[in-house]
């Protein structure tokens, strides 16, 4: 596979001036089964015999992302039923593009703004007229921690009024909300939230939330009416 050939994501072109993405979504379904695999058969064949507990392999393969399960499929599903703009990656966050100057591919993180994504989120900002940007994550099953986290970093991306909006929504579900606690946001919605004119926010939803049988995503769909409400454009 040629890396330097790949652009890096998918996009959807939306009818709404919102843009979702799951920045961390793709890759993110396999990889602490696949160490759990190799770790299983290297015990059994015998051929590293040493390896006998999960925190000696991570120092082999030291990186794992599957608390973001399901947030890619969550988001593409929720842009072509809502008619949103939609840009996906297509790299994990832990994958590297030769040629490119970071030392993955973390959009999360501020030495992202070098990557095709970032470039082409620019240019759909502009071009689609946005207004709401949606960063969906996923966050580990912490007891002391909400359901949901909405992240604003301290209102400065997106005003308190359609964070309230969201979370008295997600409440109205039965879900715990809190914001920006524990994850503030990153440095994507740093970067694109520029409210008035363009409001960024990131959602973390607990795993054990997004499996089987889960109403996440109707329920995440139905935030996204709240935003169109917000934005009067239904």
């Amino acid at each position: 596979m040629d890396l330097n050939s790949i652009e890096g994501f998918i996009e959807v072109r939306g009818r709404y001036p919102i843009l979702i993405t799951a920045l961390h979504g793709f890759g993110s379904d396999g990889y602490r089964d696949a160490v759990r695999i190799l770790k299983r058969c290297l015990r059994m064949s015998g051929y590293l015999k040493t390896l006998y507990n999960y925190y000696e392999l991570r120092s082999v393969a030291p990186y794992h992302s599957a608390v973001d399960v399901y947030t890619w499929e969550i988001a593409y599903k929720i842009a072509i039923a809502e008619e949103l703009w939609c840009i996906l990656p297509t790299l994990s966050k832990i994958d590297r593009i030769e040629n490119m100057g970071t030392p993955d591919y973390n959009l999360n993180k501020r030495y992202a703004l070098s990557t095709p994504f970032w470039r082409r989120v620019r240019e759909i900002t502009g071009e689609g007229g946005i207004r709401v940007i949606i960063d969906i994550h996923g966050m580990k099953n912490v007891g002391k921690w909400a359901d949901i986290c909405i992240s604003a970093r301290g209102y400065t991306t997106a005003s308190r009024k359609l964070v309230e909006m969201i979370a008295d929504y997600f409440r109205g579900y039965g879900l715990s909300v809190a914001i920006d606690y524990p994850f503030a946001g990153g440095a994507f919605i740093a970067e694109f939230g520029r409210p008035p004119e363009v409001e960024a926010i990131a959602i973390e939803i607990k795993r054990k939330l997004r499996f089987y049988g889960s109403r996440i995503p109707e329920v995440m769909r139905g935030a996204v009416k709240i935003i169109k409400q917000y934005l009067e454009i239904l």
